[in-house]
């Protein structure tokens, strides 16, 4: 009984603590490397820390579960943070959501204003070695306190009020895992034919824009990401644009791990170029000049 009260006091504690205000979407950010908790896009199952991007893979819903525990629930697919086994040093994985122990946990006070992020099987979130690198495997480990065990959450959209058995928050907006994709609007006809990326980009309601689920760009036809956009991912060029794209672009966002996108004011990759390597809220602003409305070419690295 008196584990169980500390368990309970420790868990109150934590919020306030390390960013936690309670349920609600949330970036989890590592202490020790002050990277992400990031579900790879590849297999969207390996748990692993990656340099923020601000992307849906990188959010997580934390979600009550009842008795000090909560389940914490991917923003790109609803998938649930799970622990794999018990045992120390594996890896955890993103699962279905199935309301097992092995995919509750409780947001505990750590050292230093941070939050430790407990498993019900005891076991702390750990990033193994407390290495800083991209990529690493986030496993479980004895709880320790160490900074490799420490996390900040920073939250990202309003707080979930619970509705029913299944754990599933109404907030602000629609997630796409929750609502079966009724948010995603129809593309534009873009007349670019069947190697367009359009037909992938969906409509955030929460961010009031269109976005992609992958590494490449959205280019929008107005400021700041608003209205129309165009969207292609990573390794993607486009030598010519159709007649309702030429010319028609006003402000870029970078998704996933896209790094860099070459444009140029003429079809065939010529005429005046730039490398444009962050996001753009008003393509007057470049470096080299005023590119609003005079994109004709462009590749997506």
């Amino acid at each position: 009984m008196k584990q169980l009260l500390l368990t309970v006091l420790a868990s109150f504690a934590a919020f306030g603590q390390g960013g936690y205000n309670g349920p609600g979407r949330y970036e989890i950010i590592s202490n020790v490397s002050r990277k992400v908790l990031d579900l790879d896009r590849n297999d969207q199952r390996t748990i692993i820390q990656y340099e923020s991007r601000g992307t849906d893979n990188q959010t997580w819903d934390i979600q009550d579960a009842g008795g000090g525990f909560v389940i914490l629930r991917n923003g790109m697919n609803g998938n649930a943070l799970t622990q794999t086994r018990s045992n120390n040093s594996e890896p955890v994985s993103g699962q279905p959501t199935n309301n097992s122990d092995a995919q509750r946990w409780r947001v505990e006070s750590g050292k230093n204003g941070s939050v430790i992020l407990v498993n019900a099987s005891g076991k702390a979130l750990d990033i193994p070695n407390g290495s800083t690198n991209n990529g690493v495997k986030i496993n479980t480990y004895d709880r320790n306190n160490e900074v490799n065990q420490q996390w900040s959450l920073r939250l990202v959209s309003g707080n979930l009020n619970q509705q029913n058995n299944n754990n599933r928050g109404s907030r602000q907006g629609n997630s796409r895992y929750d609502n079966n994709d009724n948010n995603r609007l129809p593309p534009k006809n873009d007349g670019m034919g069947a190697g367009a990326g359009n037909r992938q980009k969906y409509f955030d309601q929460n961010a009031q824009m269109w976005k992609i689920d992958g590494d490449g760009a959205c280019f929008y036809n107005d400021t700041d990401f608003h209205g129309d956009a165009f969207c292609v991912f990573s390794g993607d060029q486009r030598l010519r644009l159709g007649n309702d794209w030429n010319n028609r672009f006003s402000s870029i966002r970078f998704f996933g791990r896209a790094s860099r996108i070459d444009v140029f004011d003429e079809a065939d990759h010529r005429g005046r170029s730039e490398a444009i390597t962050r996001d753009v809220t008003n393509m007057r602003n470049l470096n080299r000049g005023n590119w609003n409305n005079r994109i004709s070419s462009f590749r997506v690295n």
